[in-house]
């Protein structure tokens, strides 16, 4: 017989309270192995999963869309989520554009308040747009949230038999379309903010025309009603914006260690011969923690991740340090008269970047580079700087040059 009355209807549900909410949870197309796999875990004996099926769909709560697929009566669905406070998905675009539709508002609003003369019947149709449009965005934004939430719970109940790969990038995809798109909306530096900074000024503009509100109760009410709205969406909406960024960044860094830590493991058992010698040293134990049974998985899959990055040290040793020693400057650094006085005692030095490279070959590289550009840069030089035609290529230890080589002559005539 038939079960058409809304009693019938409340046994059913009734049955399996766990069960309804879980599948009213599913947006889609539900195989019949996932309808199965949910009364698995509901407790549902073999024996009574097909008749419960049966019922399901007699009661309207199931459609059977083709042989072995289901869907949930979109009614029900409804009910169920609205009472479970499971919320509806928005995609966070809709809510960005509901708040550009606020601000256009707004600036019809502050056009229509300075107007001369006043317009009241255009700020009074103004007005009752804005609250509707605002009360909307508080209504869905807080759906949003209580849904993304969820979401984040089912998708986690649901990640059994999954690859790690495919829960990463179904957590993209909800981050792409619903959570990605609200931190616009909580920056303070974007245009959404302040339009509703400016709505916020246009309520006090409003609040001023006493003679306004004072004609038209209904306006007063619009207007009060709006200050709330305004209010839950600055001091509650926007925080639970931040609390649905803040989830999925820490779930998806979450998810990307586990991978990772998870690569590191296999990467680890795939060359034991490397591997393995490593175990042999003493374990790095941090004070103050005690182990009384065998480490579990994850703590394995985080040594061995350690292995692979090299940050396992096998066999720690205490660090040493050594006195710094004093030098004098001139065993460092080239100055400008040491190098005059080589080439006035040298008379001519056929290949200076050669000779430089030479002679003072423990000086710092960079001291040498100055010495070998010195005679090209120096202004009114007491010497004569001779190209040669050849090509010097030098190996300063930590770069190499390659320029035109030269010579240089002092010239007494110059020589101050």
């Amino acid at each position: 017989m038939p079960i058409t009355t809304f009693q019938g209807f409340l046994a059913t549900a009734n049955l399996h309270h766990g069960l309804l909410v879980d599948l009213c949870a599913e947006a889609g197309v539900i195989g019949r192995a996932k309808l199965l796999a949910y009364m698995e875990r509901h407790g549902v004996a073999p024996m009574d999963k097909e008749a419960l099926i049966q019922r399901y769909r007699r009661a309207a709560i199931l459609y059977e869309e083709t042989e072995d697929t289901y869907t949930v009566n979109p009614v029900v669905a409804g009910l169920v989520n609205f009472y479970e406070r499971r919320g509806r998905l928005t995609h966070a675009e809709f809510l960005k554009d509901q708040i550009v539709d606020i601000g256009n508002l707004t600036d019809a609003l502050q056009q229509a308040l300075f107007a001369d003369p006043p317009e009241p019947e255009r700020i009074a149709d103004t007005v009752d747009k804005l609250y509707l449009v605002v009360r909307q965005v508080r209504e869905s934004g807080y759906q949003h949230y209580q849904a993304c939430m969820r979401a984040f719970g089912d998708m986690k109940r649901n990640s059994e038999g999954k690859r790690i790969d495919q829960r990463i990038e179904d957590l993209k995809t909800v981050n792409r379309r619903y959570i990605e798109p609200l931190s616009e909306l909580i920056d303070p530096h974007a245009e959404p903010v302040r339009k509703m900074a400016r709505l916020r000024r246009c309520m006090a503009d409003l609040a001023d025309r006493t003679g306004l509100l004072a004609d038209s109760v209904e306006l007063s009410d619009r207007r009060q009603r709006l200050l709330i709205d305004i209010q839950y969406i600055d001091y509650t909406l926007i925080h639970h914006f931040e609390t649905l960024i803040d989830t999925s960044r820490s779930l998806l860094n979450s998810l990307i260690e586990e991978k990772t830590i998870k690569e590191a493991l296999a990467k680890c058992l795939g060359d034991l011969d490397a591997v393995w010698p490593l175990l042999s040293g003493e374990t790095v134990v941090v004070a103050g923690t005690l182990a009384s049974q065998a480490p579990g998985m994850e703590r394995l899959g985080l040594f061995f991740n350690d292995v692979v990055h090299r940050r396992y040290v096998a066999r720690p040793r205490p660090l040493s340090t050594s006195l710094p020693q004093e030098a004098r400057a001139e065993s460092l650094l080239l100055f400008e008269e040491q190098l005059l006085k080589q080439i006035r005692e040298a008379r001519e030095i056929a290949d200076w970047p050669a000779f430089v490279n030479r002679e003072f070959s423990t000086y710092p590289p960079a001291e040498r580079l100055k010495a070998i550009a010195l005679p090209l840069v120096m202004a009114s030089p007491p010497f004569r700087v001779t190209p040669t035609g050849r090509t010097f290529h030098g190996d300063l230890n930590e770069f190499t040059i390659e320029m035109e080589d030269f010579g240089i002559v002092w010239e007494e005539s110059h020589a101050g």
